[in-house]
């Protein structure tokens, strides 16, 4: 039982922010009202934009394993893609899909469990640089519009913060990939974790080797990013709310940087929180379609993700799979 506290934790969290948002009787009236008159057709459209986010990761994918070598084919990485994405759902974070996909590579190429798992690092290293540029357009353009609302410019510069972190975590990281910092003394209890360090800094050295594919990886990670975003526009737009894309732009950086602390179950809770308090803080828009919003485009994700677990029978290897 002690194992899944934080599970625990993290659902409590979850439905306790959607409780504060809800408890109000005004709001859930509006909202009853405004699902009323919701356009099934945006929704489907959502879906497409949605189910387009995750093609566009797994050819990402399709390229970092290339990168480090490994013959999986396109349609593959698709139908593991799918599978994480579904185990995704029945995980605390989006490291269970990661770590899914990481053990069928293994069970496929149990010789290229190295390469298996820095094939995924490399892929979420791709879509880190996309949300930190997205993020960077976010304060170049809109930094007067934040810097006018208190709770904006808190939230911004936490998101700021949580960033700027991983970047000097990963500059540590590849220091530590050169032969000067491998050559340095360390306690002989520590030498265990430094093979494993060692072994895992071969990323940078793979990286550098082959920055066409890594350009690549990047520029599929903003496309990704462009259509998740219009999954959420798209979302307000069935519910004819008055948002406009460029507004989901703005704030979806951030939503996405902080989302990413593992206080809620899927972020569930603290991104409807981060979407009343940014739409409302820097463009008026009221709780109630911040947060059908926010509800609606985590809704169509989860339904990709759903469907996604019909892809799990075609996980099993084949007869002839190659195992070099």
């Amino acid at each position: 039982m002690r194992k899944y506290w934080l599970v625990l934790l993290q659902g409590v969290f979850s439905l306790f922010l959607i409780w504060h948002l809800f408890h109000q009787e005004s709001l859930r009236a509006e909202a009853t009202f405004i699902l009323k008159k919701a356009t099934p057709t945006w929704l489907l459209f959502g879906l497409v934009t949605a189910l387009f986010t995750e093609v566009l990761s797994a050819v990402r994918w399709f390229f970092m394993l290339r990168l480090f070598g490994t013959p999986l084919s396109l349609a593959r990485c698709f139908v593991f893609c799918g599978a994480g994405l579904f185990f995704s759902l029945g995980l605390p974070g989006s490291g269970g899909g990661d770590a899914f996909r990481i053990f069928y590579m293994m069970r496929l190429y149990p010789k290229r469990k190295l390469s298996a798992a820095l094939s995924v690092l490399a892929d979420r290293l791709c879509g880190l640089v996309a949300l930190i540029i997205a993020l960077a357009i976010t304060m170049i353009l809109h930094h007067r519009l934040f810097a006018a609302d208190l709770h904006a410019r808190a939230i911004l510069s936490a998101a700021i913060f949580m960033l700027s972190l991983s970047i000097v975590g990963l500059l540590l990281w590849w220091l530590t990939s050169f032969p000067c910092a491998r050559s340095l003394w360390v306690p002989t209890m520590l030498k265990s974790f430094r093979k494993k360090g060692d072994r895992m800094g071969r990323i940078f050295s793979r990286l550098s080797h082959h920055p066409k594919l890594v350009i690549a990886g990047v520029i599929l990670s903003l496309a990704a990013l462009v259509t998740h975003f219009s999954t959420y526009f798209l979302s307000a737009r069935s519910f004819s709310l008055p948002i406009r894309f460029t507004e989901i732009f703005t704030i979806m950086p951030v939503v996405d940087t902080l989302i990413l602390l593992p206080v809620t179950l899927f972020g569930v809770g603290l991104r409807e929180t981060l979407f009343v308090q940014l739409l409302g803080g820097l463009f008026h828009i009221s709780s109630t379609a911040a947060t059908l919003t926010s509800l609606g485009g985590f809704g169509l994700q989860a339904c990709i993700a759903l469907l996604g677990g019909l892809l799990i029978p075609f996980t099993l290897p084949s007869a002839n799979t190659n195992k070099p």
